[in-house]
């Protein structure tokens, strides 16, 4: 894979998509294995009232299949939509 410098604009009100991890595991108590797609992300953060905290925050989102981040690089500013189980179901790059 190609090694970037992955910049992080602050001022973008989006995610910057970091990388992504599938596979499959077996839940606790269950016989079969099942799918998992998972994607990474860094998007800006700061709080008011008691907390002061600014900067920029990791997250993983559960996806609906590997197919939401198809096409993406590290780096590409992207929109993320949540289905109604909190999962990504569909990704917009603005790169």
């Amino acid at each position: 894979m190609d090694e970037k410098e992955i910049i992080i604009d602050t001022s973008f009100g989006g995610y910057t998509f970091v990388g992504a991890q599938y596979g499959r595991f077996k839940p606790q108590g269950e016989t079969e294995e099942r799918d998992f797609y998972n994607m990474f992300v860094i998007s800006p953060f700061s709080s008011g009232g008691n907390n002061s905290t600014v900067g920029v925050k990791a997250e993983k989102f559960r996806c609906l299949s590997a197919d939401v981040w198809n096409g993406l690089k590290p780096g590409d500013k992207v929109i993320v939509n949540f289905d109604r189980f909190g999962r990504v179901q569909a990704v917009n790059s603005f790169e």
